[in-house]
């Protein structure tokens, strides 16, 4: 990308809504295939839909973006290459994704093609960035809870195109840190399936809300801090969303980014006023209890949310006076205008509030079409609970709907300039050549021989008129050069003619330019190319046997400063929290651990940055003094920052969303000694990865008990709810420090909620624990050979009895089977799962 270009990239989730991004002046636009993306609900777009799209947009020197941003399967790797590479041939400027083993196919296959890091990928620093970039990445979509400092931080240090989100819903958390979904409902977030489980409402202390729903992000009044910050692309969500939403959300943010980069280009001081229509018609298109500008400018606390309602709310068009159940009218008196054709909703307080497509507007007993503020009226047919003082919110307008809808059913959107020279000249045909500010020329001659005028000789002003007829198509002149020779006579139609001619000739050159060929592909003999991969941090301690290992998610936990109570779990490793190792007792610990033969890991969460990373960075070489095994890590960015320090061993935990063999050899190319699966693998896709997979690969770790992380989320769920903590002030009451808080939802089921006082993240904990003892026999045969068990809150007996259990089953001991009957018991009744190891996502 051009160090001067800043670029609005658009969402299009079908057609309409691609046309729309494109007609309101996006730069970009992304969009899925009907496979492999993470809108699989959008309609999305096939194989001829796909080419069309592309075609259209490099006519309008608009950039396609493929978003092949899921984690794909060992059986589904090589029909993910085959589509990537249809769409190669057929021009895409890019690919989004989230899959490492995809993506280094994909550079190795198609080297040419530019990979974007989806922000699936969870990359939130430097480090990530960097080691993105050394794997040749073109573009990180960097994670949205970054603020704008973090941003610049990141920005001035690498020369790596960073995008960000500038508009649109916000995920309660980190992308590609969820669960949720999948291990609730079995819809996959990292299979594009997610069926947002965010919007529902919790209950927490006895108060029902939507305590994970935020409010969409709109960064409409810091265009240019952004650009300041130097994003190279300006994301808008919304590949669910209406063609008319794109249509509102491109075409206002097109308007302020011109406005910002003009004065910029300019050298002029940066400040703008956005208009109130603007605002309100960004409000009207698509709102949830207003906008926040999420994360940019610091923690925003309880301002991020929309607790009262999860969906659309629109615009707040007053209160109503009065209902008449039998004629099922509503009287209010208006605080913004309504019409025929608007769809409204009253709120009373249920979840579903009652609504309507507004068919019937009376004002002083006579029907109107529309009505204005102040206006006092009577509005029908609306059924429903609805009461004196009720919120009414107009939803959708139709008037904004109508024009949004006629910015793209016509190409009379933005225009490309092209500039032109027509020659006319006697006993010679026609000549016209056009060309483009990006090179494409072509030239045309007519078979018309213009002749001598009797009456009315062509002028150049007449000559111009014509040409400058472009209609629908994409083009419009910023320049006409106009070479008569002579009294000349041409019929306005042969104009006309030689136009189309010449506009259709440069169509066919822009698109062609992009096109590839089969054979700029790099064929390979076989898919599996770990061969060729130099492994340069092989495992040391690869077994047969079949080992256990237990990680302990609370530092609080005074048990896990007690060697001797670590010392009877009959376990070959265990993870403790990075931050239990600043406890004065844990060098004893880790001692009295190694004596008896176990290892000893820092367990690092997935996301580390703000306070986190400093702590990391200040006490790191304290905690590598005392001699312990290596360091469990989450993430791109914590792998890239240890590569400064080879000698540690790092075992990369399940949160890197490892789901196929060609992820895992990618990441032990680059420095990951050991790996966790992703919990969402069946045993089938889990048996599978050992074809890809060299014998000497290195230890494979999968969740065999505990309840697992759902979500990682940058928002204090307890502290900005029920705390003090809001946009301009700091919590103070710290509700979080409660170890016991869980959130209800509406099935009753309770979710831990684990706060970090560093930087006041919450993890949300599965409701069930993961429990597969009837599985350990066919892991064992599997790649797999080490189980984890995760400690929330059992005891140190009940810890010891769970490891009993499957150590009983690892070494086939059936004799002992009974005792073990009341734990199983125990462990059904609180209420267990299987995860995904049968059911798959």
């Amino acid at each position: 990308m051009d160090n001067n270009f800043i670029e609005l990239l658009a969402p299009a989730g079908d057609w309409e809504a691609f046309l729309a991004a494109v007609e309101n002046g996006a730069n970009a636009v992304y969009l899925g295939g009907k496979l492999f993306n993470a809108r699989q609900q959008a309609s999305n777009f096939d194989g001829k839909q796909l080419v069309e799209a592309i075609d259209y947009a490099h006519v309008s020197d608009v950039k396609v973006y493929l978003t092949v941003n899921t984690i794909i399967s060992e059986e589904e790797m090589e029909e993910a290459l085959a589509f990537v590479k249809e769409a190669y041939i057929a021009g895409i400027d890019g690919i989004i994704v989230q899959d490492i083993g995809l993506a280094s196919l994909v550079k190795k296959t198609l080297p040419d093609l530019d990979i974007h890091a989806s922000t699936q990928m969870t990359v939130y620093n430097l480090e990530g960035v960097e080691l993105l970039k050394n794997l040749g990445f073109k573009r990180v979509i960097l994670a949205r809870e970054l603020s704008l400092d973090e941003i610049l931080h990141i920005t001035k240090n690498t020369d790596i195109d960073i995008e960000i989100f500038v508009h649109g819903a916000l995920c309660i958390s980190y992308s590609g840190q969820c669960l949720m979904s999948s291990m609730i409902g079995g819809r996959s977030g990292n299979r594009g399936k997610c069926a947002q489980p965010c919007r529902l409402p919790y209950t927490f202390n006895n108060e029902k809300k939507y305590l994970l729903s935020p409010k969409d992000l709109s960064t409409i009044h810091i265009l240019d801090s952004i650009i300041e910050a130097g994003v190279r692309s300006l994301k808008i969500e919304g590949r669910m969303k209406t063609p008319e939403y794109v249509a509102t959300v491109v075409r206002i943010y097109r308007k302020y980014m011109d406005k910002v980069l003009d004065l910029k280009n300019n050298n002029k001081s940066i400040s703008y006023t956005v208009e109130e229509s603007d605002l309100k018609d960004l409000t009207q298109i698509f709102n949830r209890g207003g906008f926040s500008k999420g994360y940019l400018k610091g923690k925003p606390g309880r301002d991020l949310m929309a607790y009262h309602k999860p969906k659309n709310w629109g615009i707040n068009i007053g209160k109503v006076i009065s209902y008449d159940n039998k004629s099922s009218n509503i009287k209010l008196k208006l605080e913004d205008s309504l019409s025929i054709g608007d769809g409204i909703e009253i709120w009373n307080g249920e979840d579903n509030s009652p609504g309507t497509v507004v068919t019937r507007i009376v004002r002083d007993g006579k029907k109107i079409t529309s009505a204005n503020k102040g206006d006092i009226v009577n509005v029908g047919d609306i059924r429903g609970k609805i009461s004196k003082g009720n919120p009414v919110y107009r939803t959708s307008e139709k008037r904004l709907n109508i024009a949004a809808r006629e910015s793209f059913t016509k190409r009379s959107g933005i225009k490309v300039p092209i500039m032109g020279r027509m020659e006319i000249h006697a006993n010679k045909p026609l000549s016209l050549m056009l060309w483009d500010a990006g090179g494409n020329t072509v030239h045309v001659l007519s078979d018309f021989i213009p002749e001598t005028a009797i009456n009315y000789p062509i002028t150049e002003e007449r000559v111009k008129t014509q040409l400058n007829k472009t209609g629908d198509t994409p083009f419009e002149f910023a320049e006409l050069f106009i070479d008569i020779e002579g009294s000349l006579s041409v019929p306005a139609s042969e104009i006309n003619k030689i136009r189309r001619m010449a506009l259709e000739e440069l169509q066919k050159t822009k698109t062609h330019k992009f096109r590839r060929n089969k054979e700029s592909i790099r064929h390979e003999d076989k898919l599996y190319l770990y061969a060729e991969m130099p492994f340069s941090n092989k495992s040391e301690i690869t077994s047969e046997v079949f080992k256990l290992s237990v990680l302990f998610y609370d530092y609080n936990n005074k048990e896990i400063y007690n060697p001797e109570k670590l010392n009877s779990i009959n376990v070959e490793r265990i993870y403790l929290p990075f931050r239990s190792f600043f406890n004065e007792n844990l060098p004893f610990v880790v001692d009295a651990l190694h004596r008896q033969g176990k290892e000893i890991f820092a367990w690092l969460p997935s996301i580390t940055k703000g306070n986190y990373d400093k702590v990391i960075k200040s006490g790191l070489n304290k905690i590598i003094e005392m001699d312990i095994n290596g360091f469990l890590i989450g993430n791109i960015g914590s792998l890239g920052f240890f590569r400064d320090y080879p000698d540690i061993k790092l075992v990369g935990d399940f949160s890197f969303n490892i789901f196929n063999s060609f992820t895992i050899n990618k990441l032990f190319q680059l420095g990951l000694q050991e790996v966790t699966l992703t919990p969402e693998m069946t045993i089938y896709q889990i048996e599978s990865i050992k074809k890809g997979l060299p014998d000497n690969s290195g230890n494979i770790e999968a969740l065999v008990y505990g309840r697992i992380p759902l979500m990682t989320s940058e928002h204090c769920v307890i502290g900005s709810t029920f705390g003090d903590s809001g946009g301009k002030s700091r919590c103070s009451s710290r509700p979080c420090k409660n170890q016991n808080n869980v959130i209800r939802d509406r099935m009753g089921m309770d979710f831990p909620v684990i706060s970090d006082d560093i930087d006041c993240r919450s993890v949300i904990l599965n409701s069930k624990v993961l429990f597969i003892p009837d599985m350990i026999e066919r892991l064992k045969k599997s790649p797999v050979n080490m189980g984890r068990i995760c400690i929330y809150d059992e005891s140190i007996d009940r810890i010891n009895e769970i490891v009993s259990l499957y150590r009983n089953i690892i070494y086939g001991e059936t004799k002992d089977a009974d005792k073990f009957k009341e734990l199983i018991r125990s462990i059904k009744e609180q209420g267990f799962t299987k995860g995904h190891y049968f059911k798959g996502v």
